[in-house]
């Protein structure tokens, strides 16, 4: 399977030509400093911390100094470059001055050529000229440039550092199935079969603070202005380690793998269909790691979700009650998306006694398939109601696998509420998700989720569906015009998120009514889905 950070179709040239099959250089990197590896990691890992995965070696290389140069008789300039780590479980690279021309592609593979990242084309330059790539199993990657003969002295890149991964990543260690042995894969069933859409907003975070590298989890929003707008909601102490926050460079080098999962409840090959966007920037935080608050970042990516892409951005309740069942989704020490259940009446709870009612006290169930519960890189997961919105997000906790002292798979886990992070931890934006996801201040406390699937998303002045009136007062009606012969699911929430109406058009129905003559007046969401569409609009009820 190859799979990768948001490029295009493409292989690499020296795959295809004869002359391509010849010798190249390859440089040696070195290795970390194990002994203060070591040294660092056991402070982390007994604080708490979400698990390192990556030491950062520094390197200057580019085209230009480095590399074996080839020109085919098509025109093209061939460029490679290997790079061995040894004994890396897998490796990943971070490069400055990106500025690739047009027609030109860049590849990163694997040795054995399984694993092929791009082509990354001039589509991905930034206007701050930084890229990073997903990690590449084993302990040797492969460079690639193919460039037109007349670009050649152009210097489109810098190699600026190379992540030495040493454990949680790479298919000889953490790879898929890594995680400890109770946890329950998200696509088993029954325990993910409500959970279908809220699961793919869930990302797995390559988070890089200063020169390391380490997993969390997050999740993508949704915002009343449903404007699709990419925010990413994930622990404050995944921005910080050893020290000190991420910089705002550390945070353009972030990686967000989206649908980063098995494809049933026994998946032990390569993650289908996942594919990652780089960078981010901090729009607000919260909680100092959960010392004085509940513990929250908000981040907004700096590409919106390419065009068709399976995601969903996750709705979320800011009221602040407690719930009787839901589950959180995460990835554990960076694998594979899992799922954990809860059962169990939620309690009110401080954190490390700071003294207040901000954080959910969770307790995990058994289910069919195991009892799940969290780990290093759970961090920043989100806690979900009944209902699919989101009313927490993981600080850390107790439940474990295996009973062990304080530990256990029934013992609790903390996750800051979602109703804090609203507007408690401070009176500055940059402090609280309100400014954020109600920026026009409706009021709002609670918001379905939204989807962008392979289905079509289309604006709310698409002519195909009519919405009307708005505002109403006995009635709304939903005219489809130029859709298949598919069935359309209609729903009505009202502000709390709370399901009110919900209907199907039958195929060649062209109009469905919503009777809401008894309805309290206020604003509604009308939410429409099926395989070729997904639209969520405001109405108002007078």
């Amino acid at each position: 399977m190859i799979f990768g950070q948001w490029s295009y179709e493409g292989t690499p040239l020296s795959f295809q030509i004869k002359e391509g099959q010849g010798a190249f250089q390859e440089i040696a990197a070195g290795t970390p400093d194990f002994d203060q590896v070591l040294k660092e990691d056991a402070l982390a890992d007994a604080a708490g911390m979400p698990p390192r995965f990556a030491k950062d070696i520094p390197l200057a290389l580019n085209p230009g100094n480095a590399g074996s140069w080839l020109l085919t008789e098509s025109g093209w300039g061939v460029w490679r470059l290997a790079i061995r780590t040894e004994g890396a479980l897998a490796t990943s690279l971070f490069f400055k001055n990106f500025e690739l021309p047009k027609d030109s592609k860049l590849f990163i593979y694997s040795e054995d050529r399984q694993q092929i990242l791009g082509a990354y084309t001039d589509l991905n330059n930034r206007p701050d000229k930084r890229f990073a790539t997903e990690l590449i199993n084993g302990d040797q990657c492969i460079v690639e440039l193919n460039i037109p003969h007349q670009d050649i002295p152009v210097i489109p890149f810098e190699i600026s550092e190379i992540a030495y991964a040493y454990r949680f990543a790479g298919e000889e260690d953490k790879g898929l199935q890594g995680s400890d042995f109770c946890e329950v894969n998200v696509n088993c069933s029954p325990e993910g079969d409500a959970w279908q859409n809220a699961k793919r907003g869930v990302v797995r975070i390559q988070v890089k603070v200063n020169s390391s590298s380490y997993w969390c989890t997050g999740t993508l929003l949704n915002n009343v202005k449903f404007d699709k707008i990419p925010y990413i909601l994930t622990a404050d102490h995944c921005a910080y380690q050893l020290g000190g926050y991420a910089s705002e460079d550390d945070l353009s080098k972030w990686l967000f793998y989206f649908n980063y999962e098995g494809a049933d409840c026994e998946s032990s090959g390569p993650a289908p269909g996942s594919f990652s966007l780089l960078g981010s920037t901090k729009m607000a935080q919260g909680g100092n790691r959960g010392s004085t608050g509940s513990d929250f970042y908000l981040v907004r990516l700096f590409s919106d979700i390419p065009p068709g892409q399976n995601v969903y951005f996750n709705g979320w309740s800011a009221l602040g009650v407690s719930q009787q069942n839901g589950v959180t989704v995460h990835h554990p020490d960076g694998d594979i998306k899992k799922i954990s259940t809860y059962t169990t009446m939620l309690e009110t709870s401080s954190w490390a006694g700071n003294g207040l009612d901000s954080h959910w006290k969770v307790i995990w169930s058994e289910t069919l398939n195991g009892w799940g519960v969290t780990e290093g890189g759970s961090s920043g997961s989100p806690l979900y109601d009944g209902q699919g919105r989101i009313i927490g997000t993981l600080t850390g906790g107790l439940a474990a696998c295996e009973a062990q002292g304080s530990l256990g798979p029934d013992k609790p886990d903390y996750y800051g509420k979602f109703s804090y992070h609203w507007e408690s931890n401070g009176t500055a934006d940059t402090a609280q998700l309100k400014p954020w996801l109600d920026p026009e201040n409706t009021g709002i406390l609670s918001l379905p989720g939204v989807s962008t699937s392979n289905a079509q998303s289309i604006s709310i002045t698409d002519p195909r569906v009519n919405i009307y009136p708005n505002p109403a007062d006995e009635y709304i009606m939903i005219d489809f015009t130029t859709f298949a012969e598919n069935d359309i699911q209609v729903e009505l929430y009202n502000i709390l998120g709370e399901l009110i109406l919900k209907r199907h058009r039958i195929a060649n129905d062209q109009q469905i009514k919503l009777d809401i003559e008894e309805l309290a007046p206020g604003s509604y969401f009308v939410k429409i889905d099926n395989d070729q569409l997904s639209l969520t609009r405001k109405v108002v009820i007078r």
